[in-house]
């Protein structure tokens, strides 16, 4: 038991897992400021002009994601590096209630995909509606 204990004292490895922890948790709480600062300039947004900023939402939400695998991280739950070490996260914004309709920006939207029907599935379909309508009378 001694041995594996010095084992691990002498890891280089769990030394330098402590540095990154030590650099995420100064990330953290850089990241918790910009989220308050965020989070005050969107509310006076939405008291001013009705409808949060866009741009704010999405950095927002990212931000929060990012949090999260800061805290994932250093809590050990996972082995993978948040950013600067992996990609930054890149997520869309969450719901509508605070968005300007008017406003949103039709070009990074996708337009809704309709469904697709070929003349063959539509016409069987009007077949068997017409079947089971003769077949009530």
């Amino acid at each position: 038991m001694e041995e594996q204990l010095k084992d691990r004292l002498t890891s280089k490895d769990i030394w330098i897992r402590l540095l990154y922890m030590l650099f995420f948790t100064i990330a953290y709480a850089v990241s918790e400021t910009i989220v308050t600062l965020v989070a005050i300039f969107q509310f006076f947004a939405i008291l001013f002009t009705s409808h949060a900023n866009e741009s704010l939402l999405r950095l927002g939400n990212n931000l929060g994601i990012y949090i999260r695998q800061i805290l994932q991280f250093v809590t050990f739950n996972t082995e993978s590096r948040p950013f600067p070490f992996s990609d930054w996260p890149d997520e869309e914004r969450g719901g509508d209630r605070w968005v300007d309709s008017n406003t949103t920006n039709s070009a990074t939207e996708e337009p809704a995909e309709t469904p697709s029907v070929s003349p063959a599935e539509d016409e069987s379909d009007v077949d068997a509606e017409d079947e089971s309508d003769s077949g009530k009378e």
